[in-house]
């Protein structure tokens, strides 16, 4: 039935795309709308503003699906003249995903299953895609992950300590049509033991709090504990050559660099480490910022957040990052590679972070100059050059960044590099290219380090 009628991501998100307003006043305002009665519209006012619907015109949008066909699934809930829905349905990449609703007072229930927000989307985007296995979906809630990994590999396993998580996963896997994901409960790894796998993505409660309200955000370890126990449960158990990906947050010193205890954590794992933060907080902000996606007015959010930070400073906290966290299993010299989101559009993300880990496998097979000067290199798809000129001089700046995928740090050094890196086209060499484009030798040679760190980071392809 959703499909027949179009219920995917761009249309929705068009019917409840009011100009000015957050996604939730426009499906909300969905109502107001001349098209409001028409099916999509009412779907969409029925399963993602959780509006309550005459019988009457729900029954003449979902035939000839019957009314008590949904009730009977756990889908809506039929009462006097009017229909509810049970469960909140999101496209996301064409797959659907059932969550719960937020409660008309504001609460959330502890068991509550979150819709796919930000982390779940991001996680989604960078996760690296190809056909595997074996999966592992650590903390599945509604199934987002599960489901986009069911569609390249041969089993996925799903685990959620939540009861009411795995039930709305299942939910999910049925109304998108996928049936070879198999649901465990449990905490952690308990329901996998050591197993090992392919591909691991792990989205867990890894918020840092002293709060055990919530199971979707709050992990009930002490400080840090849960995001140590995370990284390295799947470190453990990748196979050689696998991936696995995490989000999580960490505290640390002000002296020391972020990614210093993910580090220490990993030091042995016998993984390379792709690790992409999305910012570091105070105690304060940090507590602010999670207290306020409850709602309420400042003062109540400040309120809240108030004992959050005196466990904070109870435990000596000075900052806390979140981040993207990438791992892959491999033999040999391993590495750690840190950058930063400059910006939060995660598009083709993780065709880019696969370009990262390629880029360094690449480098140890050229590992000197004169060879890295024979190669013949490309620009990856995608990237664009900007440029800063000053009038009536020449260029003083250049870096690059991405259509499409990560916009990570891509500066040219020194600047003229910029004119060769267009000029390559995986067929001519630097050394080629430098030529073609009039770029005097001992430029070129000042240019190499920064060559290497594009190759790092996905801009540039050792062909």
């Amino acid at each position: 039935m959703l499909n027949t009628i179009g219920y995917d991501e761009d249309s929705v998100r068009g019917l409840t795309a009011f100009e000015h307003l957050d996604p939730s006043w426009g499906a909300a305002g969905l109502r107001l709308r001349p098209n409001a009665n028409e099916r999509l519209p009412v779907l969409v006012r029925l399963f993602v503003a959780g509006e309550r619907l005459t019988k009457e015109l729900v029954a003449g949008v979902v035939a000839p699906v019957e009314l008590g066909a949904l009730a009977a699934a756990g889908l809506v809930e039929c009462a006097g003249a009017g229909v509810r829905a049970l469960v909140r349905l999101d496209p996301l990449h064409g797959i659907v995903v059932a969550s719960d609703f937020r409660e008309r007072d504001g609460s959330t229930a502890r068991e509550h299953v979150v819709f796919p927000g930000p982390a779940a989307v991001a996680l989604a985007s960078l996760t690296i895609r190809a056909p595997v296995s074996r999966t592992l979906d650590l903390f599945c809630g509604s199934g987002v992950q599960a489901l986009l990994a069911a569609r390249h590999s041969e089993t996925v396993i799903a685990t959620d300590l939540n009861p009411r998580a795995l039930r709305l996963a299942e939910l999910s896997a049925a109304l998108s049509g996928i049936d070879n994901v198999h649901w465990g409960q449990g905490d952690l790894f308990a329901p996998v033991a050591d197993d090992s796998f392919d591909l691991i993505v792990a989205n867990p409660p890894f918020v840092i709090s002293p709060s055990r309200e919530l199971m979707f955000r709050d992990g009930g370890h002490r400080s840090d504990g849960l995001s140590k126990a995370v990284l390295l449960g799947v470190a453990e158990r990748l196979n050689e050559g696998a991936y696995g990906h995490v989000l999580c947050s960490w505290v640390h010193t002000t002296s020391e660099n972020w990614i210093e205890p993910a580090r220490r954590w990993l030091a042995g794992s016998a993984c390379d480490i792709v690790a992409l933060r999305f910012h570091t907080q105070t105690p304060a902000t940090y507590a602010i910022a999670w207290t306020a996606a409850d709602g309420g007015p400042p003062d109540e959010v400040a309120d809240r957040a108030a004992s959050w930070v005196e466990y904070y400073r109870s435990l000596d906290v000075a900052q806390i990052t979140t981040a993207f966290v990438a791992l892959r299993r491999r033999r040999g010299q391993n590495w750690v590679h840190t950058d930063e989101f400059v910006r939060a559009d995660w598009n083709g993300g993780g065709s880019h972070l696969a370009r990262v880990f390629e880029g360094y496998d690449a480098l140890e097979r050229v590992s000197d100059d004169r060879a890295l000067l024979a190669r013949p290199l490309r620009l990856a798809s995608g990237a664009a050059l900007i440029e800063r000129r000053r009038p009536g001089t020449g260029l003083d700046r250049a870096r690059l960044t991405n259509d499409s995928g990560l916009a990570l740090p891509g500066r040219i050094d020194p600047p003229p590099l910029a004119a060769v890196l267009f000029a390559l086209d995986g067929r001519r060499s630097l050394t080629e290219a430098a030529a073609a484009a009039g770029l005097a030798p001992g430029d070129l040679e000042a240019g190499l380090s920064c060559v290497r760190d594009l190759i790092r980071r996905g801009y540039l392809i050792v062909t």
